[in-house]
């Protein structure tokens, strides 16, 4: 009987190592319940990973993994059930990744002038078309002899990390934008690892502007900082939801899918959050009115 929750997986379709439809029969064999797809400022896999669902027996929650910068840190915003077929949201994804592209272009740049020379095509080579991050370009720094995959060695946080050599902030959304981003697609915001990147004062922003979750669980929490975040929910009225943030590239990742204990109670208590948004909302405002 599949029993575990995994709510933060990635796929092909953003810096993941397997397809969507990979992804949805590894959870079944490893007894993961539900998963929800998160891609980087993409959706392009949930529908892939969805019509998997049914022949692996694996529940599929839509969902987006939205990046964004604040002074001290990268924030990304988790967004759960949100419509994949609502043009608007669409189109803002679709903006976001040209975002990526050009930061791309502008860390390249920066590595070369380190004297790391990597070709644009062949970091294209390594994901799927239309989308490129730090991971994608971090392998291919891998891939040609200028760093070591093992995250013990730190190659990605010197280069790459948000204090890194040839870091180039992203462009676009403000952690706020995000939320009422992912709340007009009809999707349930969540503050992913916020060990890795929040404070109070962030966390009562992103409540002001309608943030439903904290990612409580998560690999690099342990018991005490998991504790402090559910107890930040509970005092903010919102949800706790928890995953993996499973990419299958590094062969030294945190955690492999589902093996970050995450209650099974958060998958009911994120349903019950959404049907009562959509409630209270009716029909969903124009995104045209959110940013």
């Amino acid at each position: 009987m599949m029993t575990r929750v995994d709510l933060h997986v990635h796929s092909t379709a953003s810096d993941g190592r397997y397809a969507p439809q990979e992804l949805v029969r590894l959870a079944s064999d490893r007894n993961v319940a539900t998963i929800a797809v998160t891609d980087h400022d993409t959706v392009d896999g949930v529908q892939e990973a969805m019509l998997a669902a049914t022949r692996f027996g694996v529940r599929v929650i839509p969902g987006v993994e939205l990046s964004t910068d604040v002074e001290e840190s990268e924030v990304h915003i988790l967004g759960y059930h949100v419509d994949t077929s609502l043009p608007p949201f669409t189109m803002h994804l679709r903006v976001l990744r040209e975002g990526r592209m050009r930061r791309a272009e502008r860390i390249l740049e920066k590595l070369a002038g380190l004297g790391i020379e990597i070709p644009m095509p062949y970091v294209l080579s390594l994901g799927r078309e239309g989308f490129v991050g730090r991971s994608q370009i971090f392998r291919a720094m891998v891939n040609l002899g200028h760093a070591r995959a093992e995250r013990r060695y730190g190659d990605f946080e010197k280069y790459l990390g948000k204090q890194g050599l040839a870091y180039v902030e992203h462009y676009g959304l403000t952690p706020a934008e995000a939320v009422r981003l992912v709340l007009a697609a009809g999707g349930v915001p969540v503050l992913a690892h916020p060990g890795r990147t929040a404070g109070d004062a962030l966390l009562e922003e992103l409540v002001d502007a309608g943030l439903q979750g904290i990612e409580a669980y998560y690999p690099t929490h342990g018991p005490e900082l998991t504790r402090r975040w559910v107890e930040a929910a509970r005092r903010h009225g919102l949800i706790v939801t928890g995953g993996s943030d499973f990419h299958g590239v590094a062969p030294d990742e945190p955690a492999v899918l589902g093996d970050v204990f995450v209650p099974g109670s958060v998958v009911d208590d994120l349903d019950m959050r959404w049907r009562e948004l959509a409630a209270g909302e009716g029909k969903r405002a124009g995104l045209s009115k959110t940013l």
